[in-house]
């Protein structure tokens, strides 16, 4: 297994002047062979420039990189181009703008054995400065990335044939593409490992990021993303979870239709309430606790994710 090609995608856009953490991030990994794929995704700074330096500089025999261009729109539409392209048994699907600790490729191979997804810790550093670690579950892993996108495909080191058993990713979302993605791949239900020591993947918060804070202003691609959870649960999920994780569905359109609402746009808010309280009919507790949630979050508040899966099943 220690031989075993790994390949890193990462998708590109206008990083020219952040990027290179993230590229030596990779370079200075102690597992070999790495295959490193970068796909610029129609920038219109100089990353392409920037990109081909980094292979001119880096590439050797044990670690092969390769710079793409993508013009079509999308990281979803970029990493897919990555993925095909990759030659590795092993994919890691990497973000830009995020780092990778020295041993973190080494560490994934070490645990990957007899499994198809490692995942592995991370931590955020806000815009503030401020470290604090992303969500970690080992236990309902469906359950809890809905809830809280805990299997963040740049967390993970994932077989290429489970990539396509779950069909790659939907090039249709410009918005929580990588939280539809691992959703689909966990409904597959591949073989989990998890690496539970400290952090290896460092996230670094931008300003300017490919899914962005102003939910607003992208009204309809998160709708869509949603849209296309329900039916990879309808379609995918085991009939004795399946109700549940449905209902779990609704709330993250109310969490939305929340999150519009302290943007002060109501007008987007009101149909994503509608339908999700028109869907809960059946369910007492999520009738009056949902509208409730969504008051809170609306207002800032956080964590009502935790109350939710206490109180509805």
């Amino acid at each position: 297994m220690g031989n075993e090609l790994v390949s890193i995608i990462i998708p590109v856009y206008n990083r020219a002047g952040i990027v290179g953490r993230t590229l030596q991030s990779v370079a200075a990994q102690s597992y070999r062979p790495l295959e490193l794929i970068l796909v610029d995704n129609n920038s219109t700074d100089n990353t392409l420039e920037v990109l081909n330096g980094f292979k001119s500089r880096h590439e050797s025999t044990d670690f092969r990189i390769i710079v793409m261009q993508e013009s079509r729109q999308g990281a979803a539409v970029a990493r897919n181009k990555g993925g095909h392209a990759a030659t590795g048994k092993w994919l890691i699907f990497f973000d830009s703008d995020d780092a990778m600790d020295p041993s973190l490729v080494e560490k994934f191979i070490v645990a990957a054995n007899d499994t198809d997804m490692v995942i592995a810790r991370a931590d955020i550093t806000n815009l503030d400065g401020i470290k604090t670690e992303k969500p970690f579950y080992t236990k309902d892993l469906l359950v809890n990335h809905l809830f809280h996108s805990c299997t963040s495909p740049s967390q993970c080191m994932i077989k290429k044939e489970s990539c396509e058993s779950a069909g790659w990713w939907n090039e249709a979302l410009l918005g929580w593409d990588d939280w539809e993605f691992s959703m689909r791949l966990l409904l597959k239900n591949p073989k989990t490992s998890f690496m539970t020591d400290s952090p290896l993947i460092h996230v670094f918060l931008q300003r300017i990021s490919i899914t962005g804070t102003n939910f607003a202003s992208k009204h309809g691609s998160w709708e869509l993303a949603i849209d296309s959870v329900e039916q990879d649960i309808k379609e995918l999920a085991d009939p004795c979870i399946k109700e549940r994780l449905l209902k779990y569905v609704e709330f993250r359109r109310m969490t939305l239709s929340g999150l519009y609402i302290a943007e002060g746009r109501r007008d987007l808010a009101a149909p994503l309430y509608e339908k999700a309280y028109a869907r809960m009919r059946y369910d007492k507790t999520a009738r009056w606790l949902y509208p409730l949630l969504r008051s809170y979050i609306a207002a800032g508040g956080r964590g009502a994710s935790h109350i939710v899966k206490l109180l509805v099943k």
